[in-house]
């Protein structure tokens, strides 16, 4: 699936007001499962379901999955 980076921004978005820590977009890449965000203090896996009713309905977006994608965020080590 093709994914608009602006689809990218607005979960990013919404993980942000849950924890700024997160950071802005810099790049993300496919995986076989959605895509690996690179952010300006780490990464975050995006499941493509998710990423794809963030597309379609993001209201279809629980706040316990947004939490869930919170906690994988993974803090770079500089």
């Amino acid at each position: 699936m093709q994914i608009a980076v602006y689809v990218i921004y607005e979960l990013l978005i919404r993980l942000q007001e849950l924890n700024p820590a997160v950071g802005e977009y810099i790049s993300h890449k496919k995986t076989d499962d959605g895509i690996l965000v690179r952010s300006s203090t780490g990464v975050i896996a995006m499941p493509e379901d998710i990423l794809f009713r963030q597309f379609n309905d993001p209201a279809t977006i629980s706040q316990h999955e947004v939490l869930g994608l919170q906690a994988g965020f993974k803090l770079s080590v500089a």
